[in-house]
């Protein structure tokens, strides 16, 4: 396989259940402002200005805008998220299926990735870190196997701050 181009599809990789999901919309989703100032009485926003009396864009269009210009990302490309635990935890959700799949952490490592595991019923197979603190390829690549949906890479790792090598990185995803 080394040198062969492979397409990435992510929707192979997405939960069937979580495929057919049918997003929530609200009136916030379904109009796209101009620019003018709209207050929506059916989804209880307050109509006296106070700073905080309308909801946000659900989709986050403008700051995406602002970072796709400065990042150089299609906002399409973008997912926000309330801190990294919560983008974690829809990884957990979008992509694992609870009391089947599992996931490969490196410890030490940041504990939340065993937290959101254990949330979300997802076993958590651990491969430490060998002792110059990078990743052990042949572990990794013999505890993994088809039901193996997740593979974290903490680079910078937390707690020990060392980056990963990039040779080693590179023989994980070929």
């Amino acid at each position: 396989m080394m040198g062969m181009k492979r397409t990435f599809d992510i929707a192979s990789l997405t939960r069937p259940s979580v495929k057919v999901l049918k997003p929530y919309s609200s009136a916030r989703d379904e109009y796209v402002s101009d620019g003018s100032e709209m207050v929506f009485l059916d989804a209880n926003e307050n109509p006296y200005p106070n700073g905080v009396n309308r909801y946000p864009d659900p989709y986050q269009r403008g700051l995406k805008e602002v970072l796709s210009s400065v990042k150089g990302v299609p906002p399409q490309n973008m997912l926000l998220g309330n801190g990294s635990d919560e983008v974690l935890d829809l990884l957990f959700r979008a992509f694992c299926e609870p009391n089947v799949d599992n996931v490969i952490t490196l410890p030490p490592t940041y504990g939340m990735y065993k937290v959101l595991a254990g949330i979300n019923a997802v076993e958590n197979r651990e491969i430490l870190l060998t002792e110059e603190f990078q990743p052990d390829v042949k572990g990794i690549l013999k505890m993994a196997d088809p039901k193996s949906k997740m593979l974290f890479l903490c680079s910078p790792n937390n707690p020990t701050g060392k980056d990963f090598g990039t040779i080693l990185i590179k023989q994980l995803l070929e």
